[in-house]
């Protein structure tokens, strides 16, 4: 089986909820048959260089290629 992968970075936006990112791209790559197979938070450093907060996300995900 041949698969082909996409991947995409979303960054988080401060909203009255609190951190939000506009996902509605998931739903319609699932729809495509697109499969997330992993999800890594992207963390911020603050000025010392030391881990400070997720800002977003990177998300890898996979499909069945098709062959002709």
């Amino acid at each position: 089986m041949v698969l082909e992968y996409m991947e995409k970075m979303v960054m988080f936006k401060e909203s009255p909820e609190g951190l939000a990112a506009e996902m509605d791209w998931l739903h319609e790559a699932g729809e495509q048959g697109w499969d997330l197979i992993t999800a890594v938070p992207l963390i911020a450093p603050n000025r010392d260089g030391i881990a400070y907060g997720t800002v977003g996300c990177h998300m890898i995900l996979k499909r069945p290629k098709k062959v002709l």
